[in-house]
């Protein structure tokens, strides 16, 4: 079911925000970190977002609208993916210039890293405590019909699904070792 699917990537993604808060802490601690898999991670979090994850909320939210009125919880929230899109691909950019050896000071970048984490946080926390709740008290089955009929489920997750994109090998190793660690 397209909820149950949406919910799951949240939950990738809060696992790989707490990677880049770890990454975040090391930071203020003075220690080295792995930039390249800080780009592993903002890239699939900006990309696969783009590309799978935020067309899925839209066709959601869009239905919603078309058939419930406008609610202040929805209204903008195309408009915030479309931001947070924008935020996430300039802090990649930065990511990028790093790993090309471009100087960038340590302060500025951990305070950057610090505002992609918040934003993306508060996003995925706005839409799991008071957008999804509300589409899932509002849809009826019809509803649920309607929205899966104009969604067309996609290739396995680059990272979490059975075949891992080569881009995100590393993520993906790292991914595995997380979950191993805290069984």
């Amino acid at each position: 079911m397209m909820l149950e699917r949406i919910r799951r990537e949240h939950g990738y993604m809060v696992r790989l925000l707490a990677i880049l808060n770890r990454k975040l802490q090391r930071l203020e601690q003075e220690e080295t970190i792995n930039y390249g898999l800080v780009k592993e991670i903002v890239d699939y979090l900006a990309n696969h977002s783009d590309k799978v994850h935020h067309p899925k909320e839209d066709i959601l939210y869009h239905y919603y609208i078309q058939h419930y009125g406008s609610r202040q919880e929805i209204a903008n929230l195309e408009f915030e993916h479309e931001q947070l899109s924008e935020k996430s691909h300039d802090f990649l950019n930065v990511v990028e210039m790093i790993l090309h050896d471009a100087v960038v000071p340590k302060e500025l970048f951990a305070d950057q890293l610090a505002e992609f984490i918040r934003d993306q946080k508060r996003h995925l926390d706005n839409e799991e405590q008071q957008v999804l709740p509300l589409i899932e008290q509002t849809f009826t089955t019809r509803d649920w019909q309607q929205v899966g009929a104009q969604w067309s489920e996609s290739a396995s997750d680059p990272v979490f699904g059975e075949t891992i994109a080569d881009r995100y090998r590393q993520l993906a190793e790292r991914v595995r070792q997380n979950d191993l660690e805290s069984v």
